[in-house]
Order: structure tokens, then C-alpha cells, then sequence
């Protein structure tokens, strides 16, 4: 789609141009939350340009908190595994020992930039660090903190691409730097193409309740001097079309298969065009269709997906009373056509829907999200029920029951590995549950807790530097 390829196409640009220019020490890539991503990989992948001398090491920590250790701790793990990667093609790094202690100030995270750098050696040249916080805290303190670390003599090696999303906090600093040390480039979708590309994708809007005709196998052809539009004569070697026994057989609808899916393609798209467009009305009439269609093609999971995306629209117009009703419907199929996934997410619709009325039933059906999850081994999930479900309790003064919530969430955590852990609330539980447990004197169980959550929020345990080759 060309609303994305363009903002695309410009970052590739600018950071192609990034590459070249070696004077500029800062790239700003302001971004949207729905192409954060994309950037970062974008941007990560502008260290195997030609024009391209130094090492990349990419840090999303969040610039909130402790912000000054968990940058440390990313560029120290950064450097180390490309380090790694550098010795196994052949790339001596020189030795870099990190010392204890001296990333607890913004001059000793410089010192330690500097002796990576200094690690490196021909062809390589400098680092340049990849910043994409996820979220940040203080504006002000952003903005001063990178200031300093742009603009120290001994970080001449050092250059930054930083990647913001849904903020434009590093505005100031780009002008005050200039042209000659300062890039900058907006990756964002344009609204207006990319209505305009939906339109192009949905094309005509089929007729409600209209059989769509099976496409030609062959499709349209034309040649130099044909008319256009041309239905090519059966091939000699043709087969017959199989028999709807035959697609039933094989697992397919025959109504899907002979146009049923470029109907239920053309009244999504256009569903969610008049979506984009404001239209909300049009929106949710065109929604309910598009559900009602996947029932007609024999598509239960995807009907129930169509549901919660029809309780989603209702949300929007402000129908809260049609939404719920909508979720029940969804909750019911798909627990008839055994889809706990889908049923956990409809469960958690209601529940919001409950806590935005901050009624008790809210917590009854985050825990029914939360146990489907379960029994589906959608671990994340239900670690993400588990918490909603005591924080909605707790707020509520049902401190027993939000114990016991948390708790569920937490023994299920020992279930994952560290890194699935770490894109999971159980930390967040960890310290809400070591809150209540300090308000009743059970320190040690709550300190215990506390380093937990340290160690995966952070990858080391509290006051341990990590390794560093």
C-alpha cells in the first residue's frame, strides 16, 4: 500500500543519507505507534549500507525510572552480542571490561561508550546506538540527557538514531544542533492515500445478500489490438471444477471458494474505510455484514474474530449496550466451536465493558478470561486476565480476592522463559503483590518478590553487573 511505502521510502532515504554523512551525529525518525517496528528494523538494518563503517547496537528500554542502568545494561548486551557475532565471521573485537560501578552516573555510561568504541577494530569505526524508548517519562529530562551524551568531546565515535512514536519531544533539540549535525524525517501513514488505497483494495461494494459468481479460472485476457476484458476459450486439458462434495471433503466452503471470499474481502475493506472515514454508522452496518457473511461461508472462528472487531466499531459510536450484546453473541459461539482464544478475548470485552460501568461482574469475567486462557495454554494471556482481574478486585477493597488473582498469575510466570516473561505483566504483578503483602508485615516473602520482578524487567539480579566479553 502506497500510505506506507511512502514513509517508508523516506526513512530509507534519510538514513541512507545518515550512512554517508558522517558529520551528522543525530537521526530523528518521528514515527506512529503502528510503525515503530517497522522503523527499528528499518533503521537496524541501515548498518549493512555500503557508505556504513561503525557497529550497530539497538536499546529500547523505556526512558522512565532507572533509566541511566537500563540503557548501561543495554548497550553493555548489545556490544557483547555483536561482539560474538564479529568473532565468528573472523572480526577481531579488542578486549572491553565494563567497570563496576560507573554507569551510575550519565559521565560513566560515556566512559563506557568510549572504551567500546576503542574495542573495535578495522574495518570497523565508532557505534552508532539505535534508541527506540517505548515509553518516555519526562520530556525535559530526555531532551537534556541525550543533549549531554551528543554533544560530549570524548563520544566523537558515537552517533545516535532515536525513534519516536506518537511524540515529537526531540524537536527542540534537532533545531538547536542545525543542519549540519541533525537529521530528521517523519515516518508516518498519510490518512488521506491511505483511504484512498482501502477504496482501491475494496473496490465495488457487493450487494447485500447478492450471490457472487465463481471467477473465471483463468481470469481476463487481452493482447495488441483484443478488446480488453477478454475470457480466454477452455484449454483442451481443462478439468472439471470440483464438486462441492469434493471441497467439503477437503475442508473448504464451496460458497468461499466460488466468490464468497472476494465478497467477504470487498465488505471488510469497506467496513473499515468508513471507519477511517468517520462514517460510524456505515461502519458497523457494514461490520454486522461482514460477520454475518463468515456465518453464510461456514467460518466460525473468523465470524467470532468479525464479532469482537463489531464490538470494537459499537465502542466507538458509543453504543456501549450493542457492544456488550455483541460480545455475548461472540462469547457464545466461540465456545460452542471450542475457540478459547476468541472466547477469552470476548470475555475480556465484557469485563471492560463491566469496570467502565464499575460494575462487580467485571471481575467475574476477567477470570473467566483468565481460566479459558489457562486451559488453552495462552500463558501470556492469562497472566494478563490475572492481572486485571486483581487490580479491578483491589480497587474494589476485595483485597483477599486480588491476592488470590495474583497470585494464579504469578505461579503461572515459573511456566515461560525469560524473554516471553519479559513482554508479560508478571513483573507488574510481582510488585503489586509485594505491596500488599508489605502492608500486612510479610517483608521477606515481599522483598523476594521485588528482586524478581528486578531480574526480569532487567535480565540481571539487583546490584549484579552483567557479563561482558
Amino acid at each position: 500500500m502506497e500510505s506506507i511505502a511512502q514513509p517508508l521510502r523516506r526513512l530509507q532515504e534519510e538514513g541512507a543519507w545518515f550512512a554517508r554523512a558522517q558529520e551528522a551525529r543525530l537521526l530523528w525518525v518521528a514515527t506512529q505507534a503502528a510503525l515503530r517496528s517497522t522503523a527499528l528494523t528499518c533503521c537496524s538494518g541501515l548498518e549493512y549500507h555500503a557508505d556504513n563503517h561503525s557497529l550497530y547496537v539497538v536499546v529500547e528500554a523505556p526512558w522512565s525510572g532507572d533509566r541511566l542502568r537500563a540503557l548501561s545494561e543495554g548497550v553493555v548486551r548489545g556490544f557483547a552480542q555483536k561482539a560474538e557475532g564479529l568473532r565468528k565471521a573472523g572480526i577481531e573485537v579488542g578486549p572491553f571490561s565494563k567497570v563496576a560501578g560507573e554507569d551510575e552516573s550519565w559521565a560513566g555510561l560515556g566512559r563506557t561508550l568510549r572504551r567500546a568504541c576503542d574495542a573495535l577494530t578495522s574495518p570497523l569505526r565508532g557505534i552508532t546506538l539505535v534508541v527506540a524508548p517505548s515509553r518516555v517519562e519526562d520530556s525535559a529530562a530526555f531532551v537534556d540527557e541525550l543533549r549531554a551524551l551528543i554533544m560530549a568531546p570524548l563520544l566523537g565515535d558515537v552517533r545516535w538514531i532515536v525513534i519516536e512514536s506518537d511524540s515529537q519531544h526531540l524537536e527542540r533539540l534537532v533545531r538547536e544542533l542545525g543542519a549540519a549535525r541533525a537529521l530528521s524525517v517523519e515516518c508516518r501513514i498519510d490518512e488521506a492515500q491511505q483511504q484512498r488505497d482501502l477504496a482501491a483494495l475494496a473496490g465495488p461494494l457487493p450487494a447485500e445478500g447478492s450471490q457472487p459468481a465463481l471467477p473465471p479460472p483463468w481470469g481476463p485476457w487481452s493482447s495488441r489490438g483484443a478488446m480488453p476484458n477478454v475470457t480466454p476459450p477452455a484449454r483442451s486439458d481443462d478439468r472439471p471444477p470440483p464438486s462441492d462434495e469434493q471441497l467439503r471433503a477437503s475442508g473448504l466452503s464451496p460458497a468461499y471458494v466460488k466468490g464468497g471470499g472476494q465478497e467477504l474481502q470487498r465488505t471488510m475493506l469497506h467496513a473499515a474505510l468508513a471507519l477511517r472515514q468517520g462514517r460510524l454508522g456505515d461502519a458497523i452496518e457494514l461490520q454486522a455484514r461482514t460477520a454475518a457473511l463468515c456465518a453464510r461461508l461456514e467460518l466460525p472462528r473468523e465470524q467470532v474474530i468479525h464479532l469482537l472487531v463489531l464490538g470494537g466499531y459499537q465502542l466507538a459510536a458509543a453504543r456501549p449496550a450493542q457492544a456488550g450484546e455483541t460480545y455475548r453473541e461472540a462469547a457464545e459461539l466461540a465456545v460452542q466451536k471450542d475457540l478459547p482464544l476468541q472466547a477469552a478475548q470476548a470475555q475480556l470485552g465484557l469485563g471492560m465493558l463491566a469496570a467502565l460501568e464499575q460494575k462487580p461482574e467485571a471481575l467475574q469475567y476477567y477470570a473467566a478470561a483468565a481460566e479459558l486462557s489457562e486451559r488453552a495454554q495462552l500463558i501470556p494471556l492469562a497472566i494478563e486476565c490475572w492481572r486485571m482481574a486483581g487490580q479491578f478486585a483491589s480497587e474494589h477493597r476485595a483485597h483477599e480476592r486480588a491476592t488470590e488473582c495474583w497470585r494464579r498469575g504469578w505461579q503461572l510466570s515459573g511456566t515461560l522463559d525469560a524473554a516471553t516473561l519479559r513482554r508479560t505483566s508478571a513483573a507488574t504483578i510481582a510488585h503489586l503483590l509485594a505491596q500488599q503483602l508489605l502492608a500486612r508485615g510479610q517483608g521477606r516473602e515481599a522483598r523476594e518478590l521485588q528482586r524478581r520482578a528486578f531480574l526480569i524487567e532487567h535480565g540481571v539480579e539487583p546490584g549484579v553487573e552483567p557479563v561482558v566479553s
